[in-house]
């Protein structure tokens, strides 16, 4: 009998990218595909997900059962989500933020897993963007954490120029998060984003560099 052989295929490295609020997470991912490439690298972006997670009639219909349970007002004429609402009272009220993330966040896991999976196989490295990865325990096994940061007063610049939020809003978002020096402490890789878009380009190609041994394997 002539000798079998099986194909072992090359296990897709999960690397979590974590951080706070405008600090350039996606920013990250963005360069780091355009230097590997598509074929190589995906991005699993868990915002993107809940914002179609709010499209969704039964999601929505759960949300708005719990903020009615919580005598709170989040929809909008049309039946559906008013998104400002819902992001104010998620900053301003700790209880209800609690009520919805028990809704939501059992449904980005399944959609993250879901992705994960039609992209194994088909790259290197799959770069998961999960804002929220210590504050909730995010239940994701991965290779390696990093951490995108910035000073908390850059934060506050880019949410109140580049994203138009109120400065209330913004400083309850901040207070909202863990501290960027615990999430510094817990990764593996730190990028400081608090200067100019080369400085912040330079590290990441670095990064690259580093990674070019698991990307050509």
């Amino acid at each position: 009998m002539g000798r079998v052989f099986y194909f072992c295929p090359v296990p897709m490295r999960l690397i979590a990218i974590t951080g706070g609020v405008a600090c350039g997470k996606s920013g990250f991912s963005r360069r780091f595909v355009e230097r590997a490439g598509s074929n190589r690298v995906g991005v699993i972006n868990c915002d993107e997900i809940v914002r179609d997670l709010y499209e969704e009639p039964q999601v929505v219909e759960e949300l708005l059962m719990v903020a009615q349970a919580s005598h709170c007002g989040i929809g909008d004429s049309q039946g559906g989500l008013d998104r400002r609402r819902l992001r104010e009272l998620l900053f301003d009220n700790s209880q209800f933020r609690v009520r919805i993330e028990s809704v939501v966040h059992p449904k980005v896991f399944q959609r993250v897993m879901a992705q994960v999976n039609a992209l194994s196989g088909q790259v290197r490295m799959s770069l998961i963007e999960v804002p929220l990865l210590y504050e909730v325990n995010f239940p994701l096994k991965r290779d390696l954490d990093l951490v995108v940061a910035a000073s908390k007063e850059e934060q506050c610049r880019r949410l109140l120029e580049d994203r138009g939020l109120e400065r209330t809003l913004a400083e309850r978002i901040l207070n909202a998060q863990m501290p960027l020096d615990e999430k510094i402490r817990r990764a593996d890789i730190a990028v400081w984003n608090n200067g100019s878009l080369q400085a912040f380009e330079a590290q990441i190609d670095h990064l690259y560099d580093r990674c070019q041994t698991i990307l050509l394997e």
